[in-house]
């Protein structure tokens, strides 16, 4: 059955074998980024960054608030009068 149509047994065997790089890669990838993360303590370092930018956007909103003018005036409802018959 090989003999009939070698492209197609090549192919698949050529695909196969890219899949199979491809997915050793990611897994080495991957391996490789959690161990590094754990190692270094990536968590603190996440918790610190995160804290360092809402402390930055607290900053920005609060210089904000102070910019915009809140004195809002209040206006009295006008009540309708009923109409007559």
């Amino acid at each position: 059955m090989k003999t009939t149509n070698t492209f197609y047994w090549t192919f698949i065997d050529t695909l196969i074998l890219n899949i199979a790089t491809i997915a050793a890669i990611v897994v080495g990838l991957s391996q490789f980024l959690i161990r590094a993360f754990n190692e270094n303590n990536g968590a603190e370092k996440t918790r610190k960054v995160i804290q360092t930018v809402l402390r930055f956007v607290d900053t920005i909103v609060e210089k904000l608030q102070a910019l915009v003018n809140t004195d809002v005036p209040v206006v009295e409802v006008a009540h309708k009068t009923p109409k007559r018959s």
